[in-house]
């Protein structure tokens, strides 16, 4: 909306994801045909769709083409790529108060949706700051899988693995920004702290300027 948009938040529908995830394919395909032909209603309309959560977001490109058919899939962009194809809308900030950011990504935004890594630098270029990719591998969440009792520990071992040395790291304190929901919550779990999204900094530094 600071930037000149009308947005408007669809009816909450199961996205289904979980479902597939823990094998529950038969519920999986009914829920996401379901949730599709509500999606393919409001873009028959002529309204663009974007998600905020990679996981989530992605899923629409990749189980439910697998499950409906390209056809029948809703396009759903990631809201760093809706806002990539729209330059026109973003107005350069005061490069007087340029930040550095560190992005830690999503793992299925970096490996399904590799180009939105670059998205994000470029919107943060554009509205005067600078982004940084860490170079971390799986937080260890996975989605569910960091929930479940027998793999809380290895979930822990995995964070250890790249996560945790970025998160305590003393220069990043304050920078540091994360895509995925299930990231962020395994951060909170394990080091007690609260990572904002990228879009969160975005908008303060915005109304900052």
């Amino acid at each position: 909306q600071k930037l000149g948009f009308q947005t408007f938040v669809a009816p909450f529908a199961p996205n289904g994801k979980p479902l597939h995830v823990h094998g529950f394919l038969e519920k999986f395909e009914q829920t996401a045909n379901d949730t599709a032909t509500q999606l393919k209603k409001l873009s028959a309309h002529g309204i663009p769709l974007m998600g905020i959560e990679p996981s989530m977001t992605l899923a629409y490109r990749a189980e439910y083409k697998k499950v409906l058919g390209a056809e029948n899939a809703p396009e759903v962009l990631l809201v760093q790529e809706w806002l990539a194809k729209n330059p026109e809308k973003l107005q350069a900030g005061d490069k007087s108060k340029t930040q550095t950011f560190q992005l830690l990504a999503h793992c299925t935004e970096k490996t399904n949706a590799a180009a939105s890594i670059g998205d994000w630098q470029n919107l943060f270029k554009t509205l005067g700051h600078d982004l940084q990719v860490l170079d971390v591998g799986c937080c260890g969440m996975a989605g569910t899988y960091g929930h479940e009792t027998q793999n809380v520990e290895t979930s822990k071992k995995i964070y250890q693995m790249s996560w945790a040395e970025a998160v305590n790291t003393p220069d990043y304190q304050n920078t540091l920004v994360a895509s995925g929901y299930s990231c962020r919550s395994q951060v909170k779990r394990m080091d007690g702290k609260t990572l904002p999204h990228p879009l969160q900094v975005l908008l303060q530094t915005y109304v900052n300027h």
